[in-house]
């Protein structure tokens, strides 16, 4: 659709920056930078409504992971990254809190706990973290207390993992280990604490606004050209914020989608309040307010759904069906099913997250591995602060 001359003149005017997705990273990207630039243009563009990625999908989890996790990462990349992922979790959720405020995300720092089946593979995964316990401990206790000690209501030298017999004993587990410095935040009002947030910073939101592709600047001052519907927006930088979705527009991202699906049920008999993992974090589940239980989880089920935004629901009904199953072995029996959907998260051969650039003026934050929520806003004040020290080095802020 051809530009208009009052869209040309000034609603899509170029713009300084243009942030491609409007999930948190990509929000708090813009936040970040227009409090740093207040009087650049800074403009989102979003081709859904309100996202089909995992931010407005997840399942409110404040979390860092668990013992079980923990364990495959520090085979996988080794103590010093591992550390740095914990680090990075932490240190974004504590800028998402102070960003948006407990109240406006409905956070409360209930705990969280990770559950080990009565099961031979469960109990040799309670033995293998039982015997890192220790371990873990020592090297994530510090980095809890130290970047959200002034947050959390834990004393400092609350320890990350503690042992609850009691807690394992209600869900008939063979153990469980408590990790006092997790909470739950409410999505819906997370997300609508951002949109608030975007319209006091002037920050303009395209929603419905796709974009199909990107065009480096003909001259080394020129903009970049962003091909869309609506017709080619231009801007000085461009930063992806689409997570799973980033190879669309950035074609060399090492990332791609990974489907998670969820659902809300109502057991016979509500759990205690909190946040739960279950095999090492590939199913979990929390308390909501109103007697309901969000379940979800699955991707080591083997169950394939097509890419978005296609859909299969025979595939869908099968993995739904092993999630109500698993449910039921967790929860009881389970009176009804409310609802059900699917959330996109970005994966990779690690859990490190990509945050960089690929050009001048092209920049990226993807591949949050499941942890969105609490890495998010702390790789969207980073990308901020790299666009900002790219345009202060081409002298043109």
């Amino acid at each position: 659709m051809p530009i208009g001359y009052w869209e040309s003149e000034h609603l899509l005017a170029p713009a300084d920056l243009t942030v491609i997705g409007a999930g948190i990273v990509g929000m708090s990207t813009a936040l970040h930078y227009k409090a740093l630039h207040p009087h650049d243009r800074v403009r989102i563009i979003e081709r859904d409504v309100l996202g089909e990625g995992g931010t407005t999908r997840n399942a409110g989890f404040a979390c860092f992971g668990g013992p079980g996790e923990w364990l495959d990462d520090l085979e996988t990349l080794g103590q010093s990254k591992w550390l740095e992922l914990i680090r990075l979790r932490a240190e974004g959720l504590r800028a998402l809190i102070e960003l948006l405020g407990e109240k406006a995300l409905g956070l409360e720092w209930s705990g969280g706990w990770e559950l080990f089946a009565a099961s031979p593979s469960g109990k040799k995964r309670s033995d293998e973290a039982g015997q890192n316990l220790a371990l873990l401990n020592d090297a994530v206790q510090p980095l809890m207390a130290s970047i959200l000690g002034h947050l959390a209501p834990n004393p400092l030298d609350t320890p990350a993992l503690i042992y609850s017999p009691s807690r394992a004993a209600q869900f008939g587990a063979h153990s469980c280990i408590h990790l006092p410095w997790e909470g739950m935040l409410h999505t819906g009002r997370m997300v609508s604490a951002f949109h608030r947030a975007l319209q006091v910073a002037d920050i303009q939101c395209l929603n419905g606004c796709t974009a199909s592709s990107l065009e480096a600047p003909s001259a080394p001052d020129g903009p970049w050209s962003i091909c869309t519907p609506r017709g080619v927006l231009e801007s000085k930088s461009i930063a992806i914020c689409t997570n799973g979705f980033a190879k669309e527009v950035l074609p060399e991202a090492e990332v791609a989608p990974a489907p998670n699906r969820v659902l809300v049920v109502r057991p016979v008999q509500m759990p205690p309040q909190g946040a739960y993992h279950i095999e090492d974090g590939y199913l979990y589940f929390r308390t909501l307010p109103d007697g309901h239980v969000l379940f979800g989880g699955g991707r080591h089920f083997g169950v394939e759904l097509p890419p978005f935004p296609q859909r299969d629901e025979k595939a869908e009904a099968r993995w739904d069906a092993l999630l109500e199953s698993a449910a039921a072995q967790w929860l009881g029996p389970i009176d009804s099913v409310s609802h059900r959907w699917t959330g996109w998260l970005g994966v990779g051969s690690d859990r490190e997250p990509l945050i960089g650039s690929t050009a001048l003026g092209l920049h990226h934050a993807v591949r949050m591995g499941g942890m969105g929520v609490a890495m998010g806003c702390g790789l969207g004040l980073q990308l901020a602060l790299n666009i900002s020290a790219e345009g202060h080095n081409k002298g043109q802020r």
